[in-house]
């Protein structure tokens, strides 16, 4: 079929679709996947358990634009804010498409860090916006780069990034910093888009995050901490923000029934409880990888420990050709990685190591045959 496509689907096609199915077979690095172990160990209440509060009627039935009413008032008591300021979307990711409606039209300018999330990365691009990354320290972005790009560029609409923790590095910003960035931005007038869909997995102790109010936007997940597949997100914004999303949304509102699923969650204790015990299983598991890539050549040991989130950044050694060790991982031993460049320019040379999905085993098996691969080549 010749039809014109748009220009969105044309610059999709530079990118790869999600792909489960496939991520599942051999040993796969490329995905931070929550580890399926961990969702039995949940008491998942029932889809249509009037015990929350909504009526049965109202299940199987459209709801808002802005989400199931319940819902979004749990969730205002959750995070110390107003009813009208909280929207609830099919994930972070419908959460980021929203944004990119609202705010982005084609030339418009997005910054973020260097390395960044890929599917922010897609989801920018494809509305037409033009992605600089800029550069990463411990603490966060660079705050006299992101001044000095806000006062070359007009066309600045918002910065976007993970502080708690940040997708794949794994650090974390402090609040002072965030708040630092967040008022650099207001004079732009430009947004500060905070994905804290990991935020409730530190592994070093308590995290805090800037809260949402003026420019400040917070995207959050049950993904990480329950399941993906109830695609269940939302958005704390000052209710303007929210009121623009919502105009935006050509959907009849998330679905009721598995709203009513993370609503019974939140009701009960269950949700806290589970998230207490996915810290302990994830920090063991990143703990486990650490020992095992501190016995590894094919990487520097220079790199730093995830004080949250799902995965290892990793520089490989000096010498190594990133296209020709990651094609032969996939092509020789079933091994599969994504070149750090895809990350970001300035990130040619890395590669993300997701620990979340994998057995320990698994794990082992892979890091060691990275690693002969790594003596071969």
């Amino acid at each position: 079929m010749n039809s014109r496509t748009s220009q969105r689907s044309a610059i999709a096609q530079g990118f790869e679709p999600f792909d489960f199915s496939t991520a599942k077979h051999g040993i796969n690095f490329s995905y931070g996947l929550a580890d399926p172990v961990m969702f039995a160990e949940l008491p998942w209440p029932g889809a249509f358990d009037g015990g929350t509060g909504v009526a049965l009627a109202n299940l199987p039935q459209y709801t808002d634009a802005a989400g199931l009413p319940e819902l979004r008032t749990k969730l205002a008591l959750r995070y110390g804010v107003r009813h009208d300021q909280i929207m609830v979307t099919s994930g972070a990711s419908q959460a980021l498409q929203l944004l990119a409606d609202g705010w982005i039209d084609p030339g418009d300018v997005v910054l973020t860090e260097d390395p960044s999330y890929l599917g922010a990365l897609r989801t920018f691009s494809i509305a037409g916006a033009t992605v600089v990354q800029l550069g990463l320290a411990a603490e966060g972005v660079d705050l006299n780069e992101v001044e000095a790009v806000l006062q070359a560029i007009a066309r600045v609409k918002l910065f976007y990034t993970m502080p708690a923790f940040h997708n794949p590095t794994g650090r974390q910003m402090s609040c002072d910093h965030a708040a630092k960035l967040a008022a650099l931005l207001a004079r732009s007038g430009a947004l500060l888009v905070q994905d804290l869909v990991y935020a409730e997995l530190p592994y070093n102790g308590p995290v805090h995050w800037l809260a949402p109010g003026d420019n400040v936007i917070n995207v959050h997940s049950v993904s990480k901490v329950a399941g993906p597949g109830l695609r269940v997100g939302w958005v704390l914004a000052e209710s303007d923000i929210i009121n623009r999303l919502a105009h935006l949304k050509r959907d009849g509102g998330v679905s009721p029934v598995l709203s009513n699923v993370v609503l019974g969650l939140l009701q009960s204790s269950a949700l806290d409880s589970h998230i207490t015990r996915l810290r302990e299983h994830y920090r063991a598991k990143r703990d486990g990888v650490h020992k095992l890539l501190q016995r590894t050549r094919f990487c520097e040991p220079d790199y730093s420990a995830p004080s949250g989130g799902f995965s290892f950044w990793v520089r490989l050694t000096a010498g190594t050709d990133p296209e020709r060790f990651i094609d032969a991982a996939s092509r020789e031993h079933d091994v599969h990685l994504t070149n750090g460049r895809n990350y970001g320019p300035r990130s040619g040379g890395h590669i993300r190591l997701c620990f979340s999905y994998l057995p320990i085993s698994l794990i082992e098996q892979g890091l060691e045959r990275l690693g002969n691969l790594h003596t071969k080549l």
